[in-house]
Order: C-alpha cells, then structure tokens, then sequence
C-alpha cells in the first residue's frame, strides 16, 4: 500500500481543488503585478469587500450559485471605481473606501434578511474561504476566467504595461489609458470573486499583493516579474495545501503563510547576496 502523504492528491475532491488554486493563485500574480505597480495594492481587498455584497445579494434572491450575480456586481463595483477617480476627481484610494464601504455595509443587510437553507452559502465560508468546496461548475467558472484572462494579457500586454509605468506618454501615443484601466479592474473583480472559495474575503488580497511583490524582488522586467510571481503564486498553493493536509490546518491561511515565507526567503537571499558582493 502506498504510505506516501502525497497521496491524497489522487483523490479527485483534491485534484481538483489544488488545480483550482494554483490557476487563481497564477491570475491574482499575474493581475497583481500591474495592480501593485499602478499604486492599487489595496484593491484586492477592496474588491473582496465588494463581492460580499454580491453574494449576499444572490443569497437574498435565492440563487444557489453565488457567482452567477458576485461576479457582474463586482466587476460594476469596480468599473465604479475608475469612473469615480476620472469624472468625480476622487483619488483612487477614496474612490475604493467609498464604493467597498457601500457594497459591504449593503451585504450586511441583504444577509441578515436573506433566508438560510442547506445551499445557502456559508457565511464563515465567505470570510475564510474553504478551498475544498470547490464544486465542479466552480472548476468551470474558473477554467474561462483564466482563459478570458489569460488571452486578453497576450493581446494587450505592451499596451497595458506602457499604460501601467508611462500613463502620460501611453495617452499621447494614442493608447485608451482609462479603457485598459477600466479592463484590468473588470478582470481583477472577476478573478478576485472567484478567488473567494480559496482563501476568502479576509485573505484574498493576499493572493494579489504577496507574489506580486516576490516577484518583483527577483524580475529585471515586467514580464519577468510576472513570470516569477505566477510561479511563486502557484508554488504557495501546492507546498501550503500539501503542509495544510500534513498539519490539518486551514488551507488558505497556510497557503498564504507559505507565500509570506517565499517572500521572506527571496528578501533575505537578496540581502545576502548583496552584501556578499559589496565585500567582495
């Protein structure tokens, strides 16, 4: 018999959980280099508070699949943002507090007047996220996110990293700044609502920020960068899921310390190196 701790990985309920994980783990990274690099690091916070208020509104409606109404309201919530900041001359950090505080303080009352059965969604699920109720449809949903993402990104990406580092100088030579603005916070709502099921609405933005910011301490460009967040995103997800089932612990929060630990890892080898060099 096959005593390997791995093993439970051949279970489909598994299987398809960590396939989940590791392909919203690679999109947050992805997305999240630009978001980080635009100064919206708190965005994936932000929007998590948003889809609350979506799910709590398809609770409220009597919908069983939450995502069918979080993820269209989340990605309004979002384009709300970049047209707050455009036409209302907010910044952007008190066009997020504004739109996140109505959303969620809207989903408080929906919840508390929506009616609890057994496909409800579980408010506690909702906070903390349990990346092992991952449904088969879920797979789906999550599976054409990724594509929609994923070709958009090899359409655009000059475009979008000269709009992301040079806005002035990316409007000049005739790029629609505010529309691939608008693009990114749409798909960032849509990926960060889907993200919800892996690590919930308190440690989502984790999933944005963390390998985000790994990679920047270890890519010479953009597309470096994201490459070595993506990694370092889908890496969290396999080491913490595997730690979580040897330690029984919950598999988001370990799969974001995992992620914190790679940051730190990467932080200190650079720390290392560098002083290795000037001594040299």
């Amino acid at each position: 018999m096959d005593t390997s701790p791995l093993t439970f990985l051949t279970i489909p309920l598994f299987e398809r959980a960590l396939f989940a994980g590791s392909v919203l783990a690679a999109m947050l990274a992805l997305l999240g280099v630009l978001a980080t690099a635009r100064g919206l690091a708190y965005l994936g916070d932000g929007l998590s508070h948003a889809a609350f208020g979506g799910i709590a509104l398809s609770m409220f409606l009597g919908i069983s699949h939450p995502l069918a109404v979080a993820i269209p309201f989340t990605v309004a919530a979002a384009v709300g943002i970049g047209t707050l900041r455009r036409h209302a001359g907010l910044r952007s950090d008190v066009a997020m507090a504004f739109i996140f505080a109505v959303c969620f303080a809207a989903g408080i009352v929906l919840l508390g007047r929506s009616e609890r059965t057994e496909q409800t969604f579980d408010p506690e699920q909702l906070l903390f996220g349990n990346i092992l109720l991952i449904a088969e449809d879920d797979l789906f949903v999550v599976l054409g996110i990724g594509a929609v993402v994923a070709v958009f990104m090899a359409r655009v990406w000059t475009r979008m990293a000269y709009a992301t580092f040079d806005e002035e100088l990316a409007r000049l030579s005739g790029i629609n700044v505010d529309w691939f603005e608008s693009a990114l916070l749409a798909l960032l709502a849509a990926v960060v609502v889907a993200a919800i099921r892996l690590a919930g609405v308190v440690l989502v933005s984790a999933f944005l920020v963390i390998p985000a910011t790994t990679g920047r301490l270890m890519g010479r460009t953009l597309l470096g960068v994201a490459c070595w967040a993506m990694l370092a995103g889908v890496f969290g997800v396999f080491v913490g899921f595997a730690a979580a089932h040897a330690l029984a612990w919950p598999e988001g929060a370990t799969i974001v310390l995992v992620l914190a630990a790679c940051f730190v890892a990467v932080a200190a080898a650079r720390r290392v190196s560098g002083i290795t060099r000037r001594s040299s």
